[in-house]
């Protein structure tokens, strides 16, 4: 009867920590229309951080996730500055700027930390339910939960805020936001300094779920962009959905058909939501 109890927990935890990734790339994208291409690598430099932090000064985790946060804030301003200028096709030539700096800071991660796979690995208490027949560990349980917090603490920011008003508004129409004399300069900056908290937040979580090496920013950005698509671009209120909706797929996927299935079906998935539901799986249009 309980067959399906860890499947389905175990759905919603990866599909928060997905959702966790994907948040940086969506406000970004769908305030600024940067395409960021090194935002995996973005979330890798977060996540080797926590690894140095928690590996040589043991610092608590729970430090640990606002100290990574403020320093990513700080390393995604100079990104606004570097993409500000840039002619048009605007969203092709952001594509192509980050794609140069993803494989620049690919290559400095291997120079720093070599190629070796790294993992913090955390001793969270294991929660059992003799009842059901089954178990999970506690981290699971604080991905669904931080979750929760993030994308409502970035709701309610967007929606009873001033700045949150005025980015929904750069969202919708950055022209007619422009004549409404919001300073959409600002606006961006402030969007980008907001990813760059929501990629520094997603760093330490990376780095306890997944192995950090160099190369591994390009699933996380991967992860960022097929999640962003299921969700709609820039609606940040169906983030979390658009992650609960994949890992569910996957956990499903491993579950009945093995692991090697879980990609093919996940490309599946996005195929047929892309040609029935290309806006994404909001039903209304609000952010």
């Amino acid at each position: 009867m309980w067959v399906w109890a860890p499947i389905i927990f175990t759905g919603f935890s990866l599909g928060s920590f997905y959702a966790l990734i994907a948040l940086g790339f969506s406000l970004i994208c769908g305030i600024t229309r940067a395409f960021n291409l090194a935002h995996g690598e973005m979330i890798l430099l977060s996540g080797y951080l926590a690894f140095v932090l928690w590996q040589f000064f043991q610092v608590p985790f729970i430090w640990i996730l606002p100290i990574c946060a403020f320093v990513l804030l700080w390393l995604t301003i100079p990104l606004h500055y570097l993409l500000r200028g840039l002619p048009e096709p605007y969203g092709l030539n952001t594509l192509m700027v980050t794609l140069g700096l993803a494989l620049l800071l690919q290559n400095l991660l291997l120079a720093w930390f070599s190629a070796d796979y790294r993992l913090m690995q955390l001793d969270w208490p294991v929660v059992a339910f003799p009842g059901l027949g089954f178990s999970f560990p506690m981290v699971q349980g604080m991905l669904i939960i931080l979750a929760l917090l993030v994308t409502g603490a970035v709701h309610l920011v967007l929606q009873r805020t001033f700045l949150g008003k005025a980015l929904r508004a750069t969202i919708q129409d950055r022209e007619a936001a422009q004549m409404a004399g919001i300073n959409v300069h600002r606006i961006t900056l402030a969007a980008f300094g907001l990813g760059g908290l929501l990629i520094g937040l997603a760093g330490p979580l990376f780095a306890q779920n997944m192995y950090l090496y160099p190369a591994a920013g390009i699933e996380a950005t991967m992860i960022a962009i097929v999640v962003t698509i299921f969700a709609g671009l820039g609606r940040i209120r169906t983030i979390l959905l658009g992650g609960w909706l994949l890992g569910l797929t996957q956990s499903a996927a491993v579950f009945t058909l093995g692991s090697r299935w879980r990609e093919l079906v996940s490309a599946i998935l996005l195929l047929l939501l892309l040609y029935f539901r290309p806006e994404g799986i909001s039903f209304k249009k609000g952010r």
